[in-house]
């Protein structure tokens, strides 16, 4: 089994899903991501497919182990022992929080992808970016290749450093060699170049500009596996990815909960909601600096219906609800979700829920039921 090992702040799940599907058009590939959107089947999958609900419980159960194992663990090695089983060729392995500590480290992974390093979960990884990016590079192993996304050049000099220690070769996209000439809500297609060869005219279905870099970092790793040029055009082509800057109608879903990904959100609608009227459904997690991340919302919102998708590590509405200069608190998403839908299509505008993947999970599960 070969590993494909990534660590960062933001885009790690969506490069990841671009990484298995493309491995996927030729080989069995397992991928473990977090978090889940809908089932914690989702975490596992094998050639884009869940785990089945009852392996899930055999494999969690055999996984467990001491009693208070933390879950994460618990679902990392299920994943792995599920992977194993079924002889996968390609593991694709996101880590869950930093890298150098986190479950997944155990993988011998031979090539680990670095995305975006910025600033979240500060008071378990360090309150700069240099002291952020060290925990990422922990995943970096001796003689390995290191794919990366453009990154600050704060973080960037940990990374080389990082990759001189291990003797790893380090290749850091080039922004440069991407060329868009079509983008819409229902995908983009674009021309990249890599080594010299130009990709024509592939497309992937996201709106957010940044999937076209997750899609040709996805890219560059597939080509140093040797995964030929069609498997990786339908690889990128087939993959849907769930809760990232995902229309549906005039409901813009993301999970952005951090300000650099909000930023991200916010040039999205403005890309393609530019002067529409938007209401925003906003939950944000205790332990996230609420200040920029509210700060980040404001710059695209119109009003804000403020609410708390996680009783035990959200924070109240009301509590969320002052960080705003128009806002209303609904402590239950399932009615701050319907009173927010109400508002935007009274107002003849988009609404856009962000802030949390807990309650993008919510929303999509609730639009689910009314399909």
């Amino acid at each position: 089994m070969q590993y494909v090992h990534l660590a960062g702040t933001n885009a790690k799940g969506s490069t990841a899903q671009y990484i298995a599907g493309i491995l996927s058009q030729g080989h069995t590939c397992g991928l473990f991501t977090s978090p889940h959107i809908i089932s914690p089947c989702e975490r596992m999958r094998i050639g884009g497919q869940d785990i089945p609900k009852q392996q899930y419980e055999e494999y969690m159960e055999k996984a467990r182990g001491e009693k208070d194992a933390h879950l994460f663990s618990v679902w990392t090695n299920a994943a792995l022992l599920w992977f194993r089983d079924n002889h996968v060729e390609y593991a694709v392995i996101e880590t869950g929080l930093g890298g150098r500590l986190d479950p997944t480290n155990i993988v011998p992974s031979k090539m680990q992808v670095l995305t975006p390093i910025s600033y979240d979960h500060m008071a378990l990884l360090g309150d700069t970016l240099t002291k952020i990016a060290r925990e990422k590079c922990g995943i970096i192993k001796p003689d390995s290749v290191v794919v990366s996304h453009p990154q600050e050049e704060e973080a960037m000099r940990v990374i080389r450093a990082a990759c001189a220690r291990q003797n790893a070769r380090l290749i850091v996209l080039d922004a440069g060699g991407i060329h868009v000439h079509q983008s819409g809500v229902g995908g983009q297609a674009f021309d990249f170049t890599y080594e010299g060869k130009r990709y024509r005219d592939l497309f992937i279905h996201a709106a957010s500009p940044m999937q076209v870099q997750n899609a040709c970092v996805a890219l560059i790793a597939a080509v140093e596996l040797g995964i030929p040029e069609g498997e990786i055009r339908e690889g990128l082509k087939e993959t849907l990815i769930a809760a990232r800057a995902q229309v549906c109608g005039d409901i813009v879903i993301d999970g952005a909960h951090n300000p650099a990904a909000l930023r991200e959100l916010s040039r999205t609608l403005h890309r393609y909601f530019a002067g529409r009227d938007t209401t925003v459904l906003a939950a944000v997690m205790r332990d996230k600096d609420i200040m920029a991340i509210t700060r980040e919302i404001a710059t695209f919102a119109d009003r804000v219906v403020c609410t708390c998708a996680d009783k035990k590590r959200g924070l109240p509405a009301h509590e969320l609800q002052p960080y705003f200069p128009c806002a209303q608190a609904v402590e239950d998403p399932r009615a701050a979700f319907l009173g927010a839908r109400a508002l935007a299509k009274q107002k003849g505008g988009i609404l856009v829920v962000c802030g949390s993947f807990y309650l993008a999970s919510c929303v999509l599960a609730l639009l689910s039921q009314d399909a």
